[in-house]
C-alpha cells in the first residue's frame, strides 16, 4: 500500500474531527496539619503526580516519590513536589455539582448562584526540568487561589517583559517560568464544614528588575517547542465547553475540601 492508494491532496483538516491529547494528570495537594511528622507534601501540601500518569523514562528532576494517602482514603505511588516552577501553556475551567452518585459538569458561563456548584481547574503547564507537557488540577478554594496567581503573575512579569516588545510581538504568559509553593495551613469553608488547606502562592521576588524578568525566561528553543504544545491543546480545552454528567467521583477527587455547601464565587480571567 502506498500513499497514492488514498486521495490525501483534497483533505482539508478544519474539516476532521480533532482528537483531544492525553497529557500526565497532576493535582494540588492541601497538606495536613495532622501529618507534620511524616513531612513532605502530604503535610505541606504542593504538587502531586500518580505514578501511573508517567510514561517509561519521564524525568522531573528535584521531585520525590511517595507513598500518598488521600483524605478519601485512597492510596498511591506518586512524585511530589512542594515548590516547582511552570510555565502555564493552556488553561480550562468548568463548573461542577454534586448530584447523589452523579457529577454534573457546566462550562465556565453557565454558572448559577445556589446549584452549589464549585470550581474545577486544569493547568497545561511546562513543568522546569521535564520533557512533556503536565496538566495540574486546582478544585474548589485552590482554582480560585491559582486564577488570581495568574492575573497577579501577568500584570507583574509579563506584562512588565512587554513593554518594550515590537508591536504585535507580545511574549505569551507561557515565555516565564512561574514559581508556585504551597501556603500556610488555613481554614476553608462555611461553619461546621471546615477544613484546612494549603492553598497556591506565588514565589517572585519582591523587586522585579529586567535581570529578574531575564531569568524567569524560558529561552528561544523551549519557546519554540512550548509553542507547538499550545497550539496542540485547541482541543483540550475545547473538551470542556460543554456540559454533561459522569457517574461516580470526578478524576484525581481525592483531595478535595469541602466548601459548606455554597457557591463559589465565579472568577473572571
Amino acid at each position: 500500500m502506498s500513499n497514492s492508494d488514498f486521495d490525501y491532496d483534497v483533505v482539508d483538516p478544519n474539516a476532521s474531527e480533532q482528537t483531544v491529547p492525553v497529557y500526565p494528570v497532576a493535582q494540588w495537594h492541601n497538606g495536613q496539619q495532622a501529618l507534620k511528622a511524616l513531612g513532605g507534601v502530604q503535610f505541606s501540601g504542593g504538587v502531586v503526580l500518580p505514578e501511573k500518569y508517567l510514561s517509561d523514562g519521564s524525568s522531573f528532576p528535584g521531585w520525590t516519590k511517595e507513598r500518598m494517602t488521600f483524605r478519601s482514603g485512597k492510596e498511591e505511588n506518586a512524585l511530589t513536589a512542594h515548590k516547582i516552577s511552570i510555565a502555564p501553556i493552556r488553561t480550562r475551567f468548568r463548573w461542577f455539582a454534586r448530584q447523589g452518585s452523579e457529577t454534573a459538569y457546566y462550562p465556565r458561563n453557565a454558572f448559577v448562584m445556589g446549584a452549589n456548584m464549585r470550581g474545577h481547574l486544569q493547568v497545561l503547564a511546562a513543568v522546569q526540568g521535564a520533557s512533556e507537557p503536565v496538566v495540574i488540577t486546582f478544585k474548589g478554594k485552590a482554582s480560585q487561589a491559582f486564577e488570581s496567581l495568574l492575573k497577579d503573575f501577568g500584570a507583574k512579569v509579563v506584562q512588565a517583559a512587554n513593554r518594550q516588545a515590537p508591536k504585535g510581538k507580545a511574549l505569551p504568559r507561557y515565555a516565564f517560568w512561574m514559581p508556585i509553593a504551597p501556603g500556610p495551613h488555613t481554614k476553608a469553608g462555611g461553619a461546621g464544614h471546615e477544613s484546612v488547606v494549603t492553598l497556591p502562592t506565588l514565589g517572585l521576588a519582591a523587586d522585579i528588575t529586567p535581570e529578574y524578568l531575564r531569568s524567569l525566561y524560558i529561552g528561544r528553543d523551549s519557546l519554540i517547542r512550548f509553542q507547538e504544545w499550545h497550539q496542540e491543546a485547541g482541543a483540550w480545552v475545547d473538551a470542556w465547553e460543554k456540559s454533561g454528567m459522569e457517574h461516580g467521583e470526578i478524576a484525581t477527587d481525592h483531595d478535595e475540601e469541602p466548601d459548606g455547601g455554597q457557591a463559589q464565587k465565579p472568577n473572571v480571567l
